[in-house]
């Protein structure tokens, strides 16, 4: 039987934190009612700053709210060294938007 890869682990930490991570989004605007998470676009990427190791890593999860096709956000959350998500580090890597425009 094969382990999980860590992108599995990753998204499997994720879906399990589903709850607290809409009460984020929904704390960022009132307006929010319901939030939908991509999971397939989940990825892994090197915080940049200018030197070729990079700060780190940064996880990126993107999702849409109040079922409006249109509508998205991007929650990042920092990564260590073994690929662990650091879920205190939860923010809005980009604003609340409905069709490229900040939702107010």
């Amino acid at each position: 039987m094969s382990q999980p890869t860590e992108h599995e682990r990753q998204v499997a930490f994720l879906k399990a934190h589903e709850a607290e991570m809409t009460a984020y989004i929904k704390s960022q605007n009132s307006k929010i009612e319901t939030v939908e998470y991509a999971w397939a676009s989940v990825k892994v990427g090197t915080i940049g700053n200018g030197t070729p190791q990079g700060a780190g890593k940064s996880l990126q999860l993107f999702g849409r709210f109040n079922n409006i096709q249109e509508s998205g956000f991007r929650l990042d959350f920092d990564v260590n060294s073994n690929g662990e998500i650091d879920f205190n580090s939860i923010t809005l890597g980009q604003p609340l938007s409905l069709r490229g425009e900040n939702y107010e």
